[in-house]
């Protein structure tokens, strides 16, 4: 729409940007308070055996809000989706805040996981309809930006109040975010409005139906193995579930996920096929291996690596902060040299996340043990190279997005964003919790778990060399330029 004028900063623009980059602060602020304060609560609460669900109660719903979200923004005005969605989040904040037991914790993160996935689609659909192509990249990299200020401070603080009072006030401290976020985007996003296709409307009608079958579906292949500690937070005591009943609910779960799935994403999402569905999918593999890595890297330092909540807090905003350096890189990068590079970049972050990642799996694994120097040089690298590939590959998305379908493709590769992770970080806290019950070290059950995150950002390589392979072929007949 706006493809006459060069920068996202110029005065036809500038106010929908600072108003997209603040809508993804809050959630920036959430993330990665929580992660650090997520073994303190857990403790607190007598929750340690249900410290993959912290995470799966905020993910699995956020599957249901994101696909409604995307089917309304593009049948109404954004608005009408965006601020019921940071009103649930609010309300979310609030449940946890006063959370007595682990169940009513669960239920405030579904809340707060429905409401942020309802409003970063809504986001991401304003971005791809409103930014021209050329301009996407840079978009992108001033989006990273808000995580600058949460990771600075976000983790530091989240930490420090954990540890010096408690950790109900840092869901209490989130609440002014909110309302200082709808207060800002306010006149700008009711002023937007979106392309709509009947096309699209026809595409949309059957997805929020999916949806509902596909978080069910990864609620039961994750709850499998968690049967019993999940059912005694409502008050049964199921004993010794026998395996049978486990592998058969998980089973399940994946019956009804691999075709639901299939239903809700591009053709050739599984296939890696290029372009858009090869896009998608390294989008969501360097995420869900990032979660991965990110998620037992905090267990790792505060269970057996001497670090306090704060300490932790400050190798996660190392994370953050090269995540933005490696997002700027690209866009500045493509400023130059234009999209023709933009595989061959995603190839390059995915690599570094390898290596990244990798470093601190062998750390942990071959010396029993982790090292904060290496664990913050390599989690550097990741960050860095997750700013490169993940950004690159949404821009790419976007560039073969048909026209009108804004909602429904932002959707898509979020929608495949919360899958990856909600299925990585759940497997990787079945490996945990069954690995610990085994005998074996923290050190190895931990290891185990974070090289998880080798195989998604393996699989991330392989959607990179394929888009190499294809080329850079022409945008698609009625995509957006």
């Amino acid at each position: 729409m706006n493809g006459t004028h060069a920068s996202i900063w110029d005065k036809h623009n500038i106010a929908l940007t600072i108003g997209s980059i603040t809508s993804v602060t809050i959630a920036a602020f959430q993330g990665l308070a929580i992660a650090t304060i997520t073994p303190v609560l857990t403790a607190d609460l007598n929750g340690e055996h249900l410290y993959g669900w912290v995470f799966n109660a905020f993910l699995i719903p956020q599957i249901v809000g994101t696909v409604l979200a995307g089917r309304e923004v593009d049948r109404r005005p954004p608005w009408q989706v965006f601020y019921p969605a940071i009103a649930l989040f609010a309300l979310g904040l609030i449940v946890c805040a006063a959370a007595d037991s682990m169940s009513v914790l669960l239920a405030g993160r579904m809340l707060i996981g429905f409401g942020c996935g309802a409003m970063f689609s809504t986001v991401y659909a304003i971005i791809g309809a409103s930014y021209a192509d050329d301009l996407r990249p840079s978009i992108l990299a001033a989006i990273s930006t808000a995580w600058v200020v949460p990771s600075l401070i976000g983790p530091v603080i989240a930490g420090a109040v954990a540890d010096s009072f408690h950790w109900r006030w840092v869901f209490v401290g989130l609440l002014p975010l909110v309302i200082v976020s709808g207060a800002l985007t306010w006149k700008t996003y009711l002023s937007v409005r979106l392309v709509q296709d009947p096309a699209t409307e026809k595409l949309n009608r059957s997805r929020l139906p999916l949806a509902i079958v596909l978080a069910a579906g990864t609620f039961l292949f994750l709850a499998g193995p968690d049967l019993a500690a999940l059912a005694r937070l409502v008050g049964n005591n199921l004993g010794d579930v026998p395996l049978v009943v486990t592998i058969g609910i998980t089973a399940l779960g994946l019956v009804l996920i691999i075709p639901t799935l299939r239903q809700l994403l591009p053709e050739g999402t599984f296939r890696l096929q290029p372009m858009l569905p090869a896009a998608i999918g390294l989008r969501s593999l360097a995420f869900g291996g990032f979660a991965i890595t990110e998620t037992y890297v905090v267990y790792s330092l505060k269970t057996f690596g001497g670090l306090s909540s704060s300490q932790s807090g400050i190798i996660l905003t190392v994370g953050s902060l090269t995540w933005t350096t490696g997002s700027i890189w690209q866009a500045r990068i493509e400023r130059t040299h234009g999209s023709a590079g933009r595989p061959r970049r995603a190839l390059l972050g995915a690599l570094a996340m390898v290596t990244g990642s990798g470093l601190i799996a062998l750390d942990v694994l071959l010396t029993q043990g982790i090292h904060w120097p290496l664990s913050m040089v390599s989690w550097a690298l990741t960050g860095l190279g997750i700013g490169i590939c993940f950004t690159t590959a949404t821009a790419m998305a976007f560039s073969y997005a048909p026209r009108g379908q804004d909602g429904l493709v932002s959707s898509s590769f979020l929608l495949l964003d919360l899958f990856s992770n909600a299925i990585g970080v759940g497997i990787g806290g079945f490996l945990l919790a069954f690995t610990l019950s085994e005998g074996w070290s923290q050190p190895s059950a931990a290891g185990l778990s974070m090289s998880l995150s080798l195989v998604f950002l393996a699989a991330a390589v392989l959607a990179a060399v394929g888009m190499i392979r294809a080329g850079n072929p022409p945008t698609p007949k009625g995509a957006q330029t």
